[in-house]
């Protein structure tokens, strides 16, 4: 198993309260649901979802990134989170209309990159005004390293 996640939870824990919301862990039952439906998730996914199901990180005016959520029943309301901001729901609409079809949609910047992880573990940023990729590819060590200084440089400004 991978320990970026647990790393980067423990890192967020250090931020004072207010500055980051993680809803609670994906039930193991929950989990196999989704990969019921899209296929085996990547390990890094799987290890994230195991840790918090779902965040909204580096809160300033908004979040700076929210990381999706599974979907869930009873479902947040739209005001404590957008509807289908969920992996099991983007994730779908996203291989149909990009023919991605082992591409996971993990979250979105509060700029509109769309945040996606490969098979292979790589994570993407696609720029959702643009429709253009950004031109590099991270490490799951590599994009939460950069997540952790973009969000302190934003809550600094």
């Amino acid at each position: 198993m991978n320990e970026a996640w647990e790393e980067f939870a423990s890192r967020l824990r250090t931020y004072p309260a207010g500055v980051h919301k993680l809803l609670p862990p994906c039930s193991e039952e929950r989990l196999n649901e989704v990969q019921a439906s899209l296929g085996t998730m990547p390990n890094d996914l799987a290890d994230m979802l195991r840790r918090f199901d779902g965040a909204q990180l580096f809160i300033k005016h908004g979040p700076l990134l929210s990381i999706f959520r599974s979907s869930i029943n009873p479902s947040l309301s739209s005001m404590e989170w957008a509807a289908d901001w969920c992996i099991d729901q983007y994730t779908p609409a996203w291989r149909a209309s990009h023919h991605r079809p082992t591409d996971w949609a993990i979250g979105m910047m509060n700029y509109g990159g769309l945040i996606l992880l490969d098979k292979e573990g790589s994570v993407r940023e696609w720029d959702t005004s643009q429709h253009t990729w950004e031109p590099r590819t991270w490490t799951i060590e590599e994009w939460l390293a950069r997540i952790l200084e973009e969000g302190d440089a934003y809550l600094n400004e």
